[in-house]
């Protein structure tokens, strides 16, 4: 059971760290408005692998794979967004 805890501890605050690290990134554009060195594909390639982990937490029942790339998502969206908005 303590084996349970620790795992579940150890994913939850990988599933944190891998979704605040798009954090810096979503402000940065949000404020320069200069998105020319984020790539396209990079996100969409990351919202593809993102949505396969959201599967694969279904399927397992794991509600901390599915919350964390669900917000994953949703800040690459939003940096999509922040590109094609402010792309010349």
């Amino acid at each position: 059971m303590i084996e349970e805890v620790w795992v579940s501890m150890l994913g939850s605050i990988a599933a944190a760290l891998v979704t605040a690290s798009f954090i810096p990134q979503v402000i940065r554009g949000y404020r320069t408005k200069q998105l020319e060195d984020v790539s396209y594909w990079l996100m969409i390639t990351i919202c593809i692998g993102l949505s396969l982990w959201i599967v694969y937490g279904v399927i397992k029942e794991d509600l901390v794979i599915i919350g964390a790339n669900i917000s994953t998502i949703a800040l690459n969206v939003i940096l999509l967004s922040l590109k094609a908005k402010y792309s010349k």
